[in-house]
């Protein structure tokens, strides 16, 4: 199972949206590799594709103010999808794994720092803090 742990410890959902937010400022048909976390993603006009060195792999589509996305998690060996939609500075999600857990949270941009809450099915819960410059912790 896909835990919040597991979840933060890998930064997959909040590594995801942060690359939505840099690759949506890319060319369409563009590839590029982001340093620190290894990924290497390629984006079309409607679809931003993540692999990272783990072989974790993300996609992610954006239609207005939803942005959905599909991914597979090695550790687990789970795949997974998200759906969120964005209010202004906010943004409500949730999730389902393979294995039929759910999570939902939301995450809310403060000038250069993205604060994330998520909470699980099983009733586990976090915050993850982002910074554009200085990543996720």
């Amino acid at each position: 199972m896909i835990s919040i742990r597991r979840l933060r410890a890998t930064r997959g959902i909040a590594s995801a949206i942060c690359l939505l937010f840099v690759a949506l400022a890319l060319p369409a048909q563009a590839a590029f590799t982001l340093p620190g976390d290894a990924m290497r993603c390629t984006r079309s006009a409607t679809l931003l594709n993540c692999t990272d060195r783990f072989g974790n792999h993300y996609g992610i589509v954006q239609q207005g103010n939803d942005t959905l996305m599909r991914g597979y998690d090695v550790i687990s060996g789970l795949s997974w999808a998200q759906t969120s939609t964005t209010y202004g500075r906010l943004q409500l999600f949730t999730g389902v794994s393979a294995d039929g857990q759910v999570w939902f949270g939301s995450s809310r941009r403060i000038g250069w720092n993205v604060v994330s809450r998520l909470s699980s099915s099983k009733g586990e819960r976090d915050r993850v803090n982002c910074n554009r410059l200085s990543g996720c912790r």
